[in-house]
């Protein structure tokens, strides 16, 4: 009977064992699934990589679901949504954020009305943004905050092209000590001027009444406008090269490009830009490969990345390449990256928002 017990917990033990075995297993290949490449990125990465000098890179990147992981909560989502927001602007603008019943919330006009809104309600007021992204559930993507302290020593210029808000990724790099002189966003910018008004001075009737502009309290606490009109949305991020002109024109000698997004419209943003040499990685944030979801995403990108919370590791594990293989690049500089770009924690598990990808 003991040698029947003994039997018995013998093959319980390797049964368990066995079963731990497969779970790691999967586990394994979960994780080397998170990388697919095609064929183009090998080809493209050894071109880069044997013929770009860091100071011809440039890299132009998507923010939402990009910078920030695939499940955080969007720019314009995050005011919908934030209870620091008044409930007159949260009840006008939740017809907006209904993914599921309204017709109306996708297109470039889903920008024009979410902005008529803001200005219209005076929403967000520019004190609170720091509290609301504080507070809010924005996240950086695991590797995010690495590349970007790598790109700030390297001097790599960054070009953020984003259908969301200027003022809130400005304010979440600037959170994270991100917000670096190589950075430059290209996105929708509220504008804060004071507003006036025309007085008429109390003068003697006998004299002139000069109209005077009178600063009306409080006034520039609230958005008077979004500029750029029209707007940078989802579909019009073609319109980078040109809103951005400033930007390549500083960097016109720079012909290498990397380009990162999560929608296939976000490789937009390279359109128009002169470039010998390019790349482009994707994030898929959920969408699974072989899936309708994703059948343009591997056409329009050179390498894919899995899950909300994929990491950008292969982008900047690129960009430290580049830098250790050009040999004009001075080893104090190397020894500087190495000292100063340190391993960044992942981001939390975070519930999606938004389905528009801005």
């Amino acid at each position: 009977m003991a040698m029947v017990v003994q039997q018995h917990e013998t093959v319980a033990f390797l049964a368990s064992a066995f079963a731990a075995g497969l779970i790691i297993l999967h586990g394994r290949r979960q994780r080397e699934s998170i990388w697919h490449p095609m064929s183009s990125w090998w080809i493209k990465r050894r071109a880069l990589v044997e013929n770009t000098r860091l100071d011809n890179l440039l890299v132009i990147a998507d923010f939402d679901a990009t910078i920030t992981t695939g499940d955080s909560i969007q720019c314009h989502d995050m005011l919908g949504f934030s209870e620091l927001m008044t409930p007159a602007f949260r009840r006008e603008f939740a017809p907006l954020l209904d993914w599921a019943t309204n017709p109306d919330v996708d297109g470039v006009a889903w920008w024009d009305k979410a902005h008529e809104l803001m200005i219209k309600h005076g929403q967000p007021p520019r004190h609170l943004i720091p509290r609301m992204v504080r507070e809010t559930r924005m996240e950086p993507r695991p590797g995010a905050l690495k590349l970007l302290a790598r790109l700030a020593v390297l001097q790599v210029p960054l070009l953020i092209v984003s259908a969301g808000l200027s003022d809130v990724i400005e304010e979440f790099l600037r959170q994270h000590d991100a917000l670096t002189e190589n950075i430059t966003v290209c996105s929708n910018r509220l504008n804060y001027g004071a507003s006036t008004r025309t007085a008429r001075m109390l003068l003697p009737a006998s004299r002139p009444q000069p109209a005077t502009r009178c600063r009306v309290a409080g006034a520039d606490s609230a958005p008077q406008s979004v500029a750029p009109s029209p707007p940078i949305t989802s579909f019009t991020k073609d319109t980078a090269y040109r809103a951005s002109s400033a930007f390549f024109r500083q960097h016109s000698r720079r012909s290498t490009l990397i380009v990162i997004g999560d929608s296939c419209s976000d490789i937009d943003a390279a359109t128009n830009v002169p470039h010998e040499h390019g790349i482009s990685i994707g994030f898929l944030n959920g969408k699974e490969i072989g899936t309708e979801a994703s059948s343009k995403h591997l056409q329009t990108y050179d390498a894919l990345v899995l899950a909300h919370d994929g990491s950008l590791a292969p982008v900047d594990e690129l960009v430290d390449e580049i830098a250790r293989t050009d040999t004009n690049v001075p080893e104090k500089l190397v020894r500087r990256m190495s000292f100063e770009v340190k391993q960044q924690p992942p981001a939390r598990p975070l519930r999606a928002h938004s389905q528009r990808g801005d």
